[in-house]
């Protein structure tokens, strides 16, 4: 029985060779290009034997190897403490246990596609090596993908754990029994395991330590737990590849979970960052965001004569001191709530050691023979000023805006020289204090002139703007196209950030919050192709979340709307008006696999019929046997 399963490891690989042994290029020479795979001849254990306790394993191939990258790419389940070392030595890979193997258990390990011949690098098939110390080999497996929960895309190599502890703290402190890596399509296979309850995550292991780091890595996790319910009922099947460059195989194949990975915004909260910038200005940077703040106590300055500016997420905050004279030092103390050595955020003071900024030095010294102004950044877009308007945005804080030396002209078609003065509206931001937008009632394909003239703004140190002037044309939407979506299924009380995309998902192009049933324009749009995401923003600040782990809670929903043909790509002609229909409760409603565990329906991987031919051929018996019946 064992000799015949390690002729069958031989027979997988006849397998993959038959559709490639025709392949044969010509080389540079004039004499063929090899193109075919390493044979494996023999491996030591033999593959599925059992009571094996060994201290190293050998795979002998027809010629010499190698393995890329083997420290990422090989994986040895159920891992332990000291990572087996992996050698070539001449045709043979072996693998070098550093760590006793655990008694009564089931080994595997995972070549992945590492495997290739040493001259042209041609692929030996994606393989796994099993055995076990004990009498038995488990014959449970359980399969899946990790998903980018924001943008769908795969999770390559991402490191997918089982564990048997199914405390809150196991994928900190505790090595799992049981782990698989995924492949380029997020695809993974946890094989010959127990039949017992686990809890499953999977995470990129960037430091190859085999436990979660919060903060720095992706993770995804179950919310409950998973019991397998797949079983090996034949070797053979774990000898039956796909060759890897048969895409429409590999998407193919079956699977019972989802697993959705996302970046935690997690770790110690500290002060990061604290500098001085020309004596009134406080920037202090936290490592998490919600920073709390207490107090800042500056040394003869009025807490009155302090304005703070928070960042979106308040990591960031900036302190402006408005007071009409200073101090020749400035001397701070803060009180905030940094995290404590028992993990919880706890009040701290400490004294500020404010520094000027490196460039800011610089930027004074280069400046002292010149006369500073104040001068603002314009930005806006003629595809979008009519919905958005002018954003002004200055580099300090504000201390007075005289709208009488802001104007808006508006330019005559026919005269150029002609022009008259258009009402406007110029709103602060609640948020951002030193930002402004300048709203008017905009015409289409018209033209615009913005005078800002002297001192129209004051900031905090007295500086005022030169005369400024900038042009600007709204466009004319004849020339564009537009997608007005008519999104329905809101819930009561939720909210939906609408963000339309590029066709490769990588880029937002326009993004809307809504909070009821409507519809959504998206204008002034070029001939394209183009895709919708919904997110659920549960919390409602206006972004979408990643997981928090130990809370459990999973990302914010972000799905893509599929169209009715089952593609995700709306192709938009030029000067085209198109409406889509979107249900909100279908996009979100389609199936998520981390809530029960069911196989997809999908044509079976040729390989059986093959392997049987091939038996007969090799004039090897083909009897079924199971692996629970091998002595």
């Amino acid at each position: 029985m064992a000799r015949i399963l390690t002729n069958i490891v031989f027979v997988l690989t006849l397998i993959l060779l038959m559709g490639r042994c025709a392949n044969v290029s010509q080389g540079p020479g004039g004499g063929p290009k090899d193109s075919i795979p390493p044979v494996l001849l023999m491996t030591l254990p033999e593959y599925y034997a059992i009571y094996q306790n060994p201290s190293k394993v050998i795979l002998r191939f027809d010629e010499y190897v190698q393995v890329k990258d083997a420290a990422k790419n090989v994986v040895l389940s159920p891992p332990s403490l000291l990572r087996p070392e992996v050698r070539i030595r001449g045709k043979t890979v072996q693998v070098v246990f550093n760590d006793s193997l655990k008694s009564n258990t089931s080994y595997v390990i995972d070549f992945g596609a590492s495997i290739s011949d040493l001259n042209e690098s041609n692929p030996f098939p994606p393989f796994r090596y099993v055995f076990s110390t004990g009498p038995i080999i488990d014959s449970m497996k359980l399969t899946g993908k990790v998903l980018d929960a924001y943008t769908k895309e795969p999770v390559p190599a991402a490191t997918v754990a089982l564990y048997e502890d199914r405390s809150d703290t196991a994928i900190y402190k505790t090595l799992p029994v049981a782990i698989a890596r995924t492949d380029e399509w997020g695809y993974f296979t946890l094989q010959n395991i127990k039949p017992r309850q686990y809890s499953m995550a999977a995470f990129v292991d960037k430091n190859n330590n085999l436990r979660y780091d919060a903060g720095s890595e992706m993770l995804a996790f179950l919310d409950s737990v998973v019991w397998p319910v797949t079983v090996i009922t034949d070797y053979k099947e774990l000898l039956t590849a796909i060759d890897p460059k048969d895409t429409l195989q590999l998407l193919a194949r079956p699977y019972e979970w989802e697993l959705y990975a996302s970046t935690e915004k997690a770790g110690k909260q500290f002060l990061k960052e604290q500098e001085l910038t020309g004596k009134r200005q406080i920037t202090l940077v936290f490592t998490q965001p919600h920073a709390i703040v207490d107090s800042l106590l500056i040394k003869d300055v009025a807490e009155a004569d302090m304005v703070v500016e928070r960042s979106r997420f308040s990591d960031t905050l900036i302190y402006w001191i408005t007071a009409a004279a200073l101090p020749d030092t400035i001397s701070a103390s803060i009180t905030y709530h940094r995290t404590d050595s028992l993990e919880l955020l706890s009040p701290y003071t400490t004294p500020l050691r404010l520094q000027v900024k490196k460039e800011e030095k610089k930027k004074d010294k280069e400046e002292e023979d010149t006369e500073p102004k104040l001068t603002p950044n314009i930005s806006f877009s003629g595809e979008t000023i009519i919905k958005h308007g002018i954003l002004l945005k200055f580099p300090t804080l504000l201390t007075q805006v005289d709208k009488e030396k802001i104007q808006l002209w508006k330019k005559d078609d026919k005269d150029k020289d002609k022009q008259t003065a258009e009402p406007y509206t110029l709103t602060a931001d609640t948020v951002y204090l030193r930002q402004y937008i300048l709203q008017a009632k905009w015409q289409t394909g018209t033209s615009y002139e913005l005078s800002l003239l002297p001192e129209a703004f004051t900031d905090i140190y007295g500086l005022t703007n030169d005369t400024i002037t900038k042009p600007l044309t709204t466009e004319n939407p004849d020339k564009y196209s537009s997608i007005k979506f008519v999104i329905s299924g809101v819930e009561q009380e939720q909210q939906l950030i609408v963000q339309l995309l590029n066709e490769k998902k990588d880029r937002v192009l326009r993004e809307e919050i809504i909070t009821e049933d409507g519809a959504v324009l998206m204008d002034y749009l070029r001939a394209g192709t183009y895709t919708l995401r919904l997110i659920r923003d549960d919390n409602k600040n206006g972004i979408w979340d990643p997981a928090v782990y130990l809370e459990r809670k999973q990302p914010e929903l972000a799905e893509f709307y599929t169209l009715p043909d089952g593609k995700e790509v709306i192709e938009l002609p030029n000067n085209t008006d198109i409406t889509q229909q979107v249900n909100a409760a279908t996009v979100f409603a389609r199936d998520r696999k981390n809530e029960r565990p069911k196989i997809e329906e999908t044509p079976p991987i040729d390989g059986s019929t093959q392997i049987d031919k091939l038996l007969t051929k090799v004039g090897i018996p083909n009897d079924d046997n199971k692996a629970e019946s091998r002595e």
